[in-house]
Parts: C-alpha cells; sequence; structure tokens
C-alpha cells in the first residue's frame, strides 16, 4: 500500500560534469545550485543575488547576453548604503566605488562562464512585483514600500517577455537547454490565497514556455514538495522554506532525472573526496594523519586523470 503520491518525472539525462550550467532565481533555486558546486559542477549561481520575479530573472539574463558592465549611475544611495536595483543587498556597500566593484567583480567572471553555458536552470519566486519609476526592482533594499508600485505579472507578460528573450538567445544558441521550475518556498507576507494565485500564474507561464521551446523541460520542484512530501516535517522552522531533507530528496530526483548514468556513479566517488577534504584532525602532525592525507592527495590525483573536466 503506498501513502503517498510520487510526482513522476521522465528521465531525461541532459547533464553531466562536462557540461556548464548558470542558475538564476528564487533562495531555493541558490540552494540547489550550491548542491551542484558542492559536487564539484562547473558553473554559476546567481551572478546577481536572489532573484525572486520572472521579470527580475529576465533583466539579470538579458544583461548577461549584453555583456553590458554596471555603470556608477545605475547604483542609488538610501540611508548611507550603495544598492542597485539589478541586485541582491548582499552587493551592497558604504561607498559607490565599493558596490560598483561588487557587482562588476562577479558580473564580469558571469559574462564569461555564460558565453560557456550548456544547461540554464531558471527558477520562478513569486508573480508580485515592485516597480520604481515604472520598472520592476529586484529588490526593495528596506526602502519604504510608499515608494513602489506593487502589481501581480500575469501569464501573458511572463509568456510574452521569454518569448523574446529566448527566442533572442537560442538564435546563437540553438542548443542550450533550459530548465524551468517553480520555488515550493511560500511567499506568505500577503496571504495564503495571493501565494497560492502566484504560484499558478509561473505554473501556467512555465507550461506555456515549455510547449513553445523544444529545448525547454519542466522540474517539478514546487510539486515534489508541496504534493509529493505534503507534510510539515519537510518545512524549517519558520513553516516557509523546504527542510534540509526535504532539499536532499529533491535534489535526488533531480539528480536521477537530468544527470547521465556516468555522472550517477561519479556522485559517490566526489561525496567521498568531499568528506575528506572536510575532516578535520585532533593531532595534525600525527603520522596517521599524514597517510590520511597522502591517500586523499592519492584520490584527487587518480580521479583528476580519470575524469579531468572535474572541478577540483
Amino acid at each position: 500500500m503506498d501513502f503517498r503520491t510520487v510526482i513522476p518525472i521522465s528521465p531525461l539525462k541532459i547533464m553531466d560534469y562536462e557540461q556548464h550550467f548558470l542558475l538564476l532565481g528564487s533562495c531555493f533555486a541558490e540552494t540547489i545550485g550550491r548542491k551542484l558546486l558542492e559536487y564539484r559542477f562547473t558553473g554559476d549561481v546567481n551572478p546577481f543575488g536572489v532573484l525572486y520575479n520572472p521579470f527580475s530573472i529576465a533583466d539579470a539574463l538579458e544583461r548577461l547576453i549584453e555583456n553590458r558592465p554596471f555603470v556608477a549611475s545605475e547604483l542609488f544611495n538610501y540611508d548611507g548604503w550603495w544598492y542597485s536595483w539589478a541586485h541582491h543587498g548582499s552587493f551592497s556597500a558604504k561607498t559607490q566605488e565599493q558596490a560598483l566593484a561588487n557587482i562588476n567583480t562577479i558580473y564580469s567572471v558571469a559574462t564569461e562562464r555564460f558565453e560557456q553555458t550548456d544547461v540554464l536552470i531558471l527558477t520562478f519566486g513569486s508573480a508580485w512585483v515592485y516597480e520604481h519609476d515604472g520598472s520592476v526592482v529586484a529588490n526593495c533594499h528596506k526602502v519604504p514600500e510608499r515608494e513602489f508600485t506593487r502589481r501581480r505579472l500575469s501569464v501573458d507578460e511572463i509568456v510574452e517577455r521569454y518569448t523574446v528573450l529566448l527566442s533572442r538567445l537560442l538564435k546563437n544558441r540553438p542548443h542550450l537547454r533550459i530548465v524551468f521550475s517553480v520555488s515550493p518556498i511560500r511567499y506568505l507576507r500577503n496571504g495564503a490565497t495571493e501565494n497560492q494565485t502566484s504560484k499558478a500564474i509561473l505554473l501556467l507561464a512555465a507550461e506555456a514556455l515549455c510547449r513553445q521551446f523544444e529545448v525547454a523541460i519542466y522540474f517539478p520542484s514546487y510539486e515534489i514538495v508541496l504534493d509529493e512530501l505534503r507534510d510539515y516535517r519537510f518545512f524549517a522552522d519558520d513553516m516557509i522554506h523546504p527542510s534540509s531533507m526535504a532539499v536532499e530528496y529533491v535534489w535526488e530526483r533531480f539528480c536521477a532525472a537530468f544527470f547521465t548514468e556516468k555522472t550517477l556513479e561519479l556522485l559517490p566517488q566526489v561525496a567521498k573526496i568531499n568528506k575528506a577534504l572536510q575532516h578535520r584532525p585532533l593531532k595534525a602532525d600525527s603520522e596517521a594523519y599524514r597517510r590520511f592525507i597522502e591517500q586523499i592527495e592519492c584520490d584527487l590525483a587518480e580521479l583528476k586523470q580519470k575524469y579531468p573536466y572535474l572541478n577540483i
């Protein structure tokens, strides 16, 4: 007897260690992206910081396509700190020069890596947006809410924006694979009903885009957490974010869906190396620890020789 509904995912096997990825989107996207980096894949995760709405994700993607660094006039000062409407608050600084350096240092690396990207993963968090001077912002940076116009994007708006953007991107990179997902993190600030309608818009937009573009795929992270797991045991203490156990489960489903068999066989070896590298000895000058280090170095050299594209 089965006491839960398992969300079926057709195995696509489109990712391996030789490919490069770019992941843009919500903090759930950040979590999965960090798992990819932890397992030594090559790629970039949120070079603009966490992005919640589809338009800010599109703005970031467009900026990477154009390879257009940020300039000082695009920053603003609030309460003694300098910010960018296109970035998360982690890029802020006390001086305009430092904030711009924070932004463009990461941006320059991201644009270089973007040219090598094979798999683009986009995770939508919320259809609600805040507009300042007529433009959607990625983050309000605690500026008073009266300075913004808050509204909800429509399915048609999202689909139209991405149709133009992805057509432009795929014109020169027809073999790029695009993975859409909707974050399972619930945005309850404005109520449960508004969160559900927002998620419904994102799901419909992702569905329409996957139908329109053959290279686009949908990964059901939202459905796995909210329907398959369907229990507050799988949420963190705030009852909003998925727990570490839920993240691990979604990661396992992601791996099974997208990784080639060769890659799946390699993951345990990488995990073993990672665990060894994190080991902290009681006696760093002991003979036993010296032999332990020699064994790690030997394992690393063997793995690197066998898989030269591994990011280790």
